[in-house]
């Protein structure tokens, strides 16, 4: 029997925890009181939903380290498909 395939097998499990816990989590204004703030970040011209905008600042989030973040504003003018959005980063 290969011992390769279980070793490949764990390690690709370890990388998906790492990287699922190294994820930035929305909070709700109630949760954040209790949080510190380290920030925030900004997003605009982001094509396609609501979602999309979401997803980019969940992302710019944890690229400034933060554990959190809570969507303080998100919008897009008239019909237009580019969306802006901020939110407070908390560590």
């Amino acid at each position: 029997m290969n011992k390769t395939i279980p070793a490949l097998i764990a390690a690709t499990l370890l990388a998906a925890t790492s990287f699922s816990t190294l994820a930035a989590t929305p909070v709700d204004g109630s949760q954040a009181m209790n949080m510190q703030s380290i920030g925030s970040v900004s997003v605009s011209g982001v094509r396609g939903s609501l979602d999309d905008a979401t997803h980019q600042l969940a992302k710019k989030a944890e690229e400034q380290g933060a554990s959190h973040y809570r969507i303080v504003s998100a919008d897009t003018p008239g019909d237009s498909s580019l969306w802006s959005g901020t939110a407070e980063i908390y560590r």
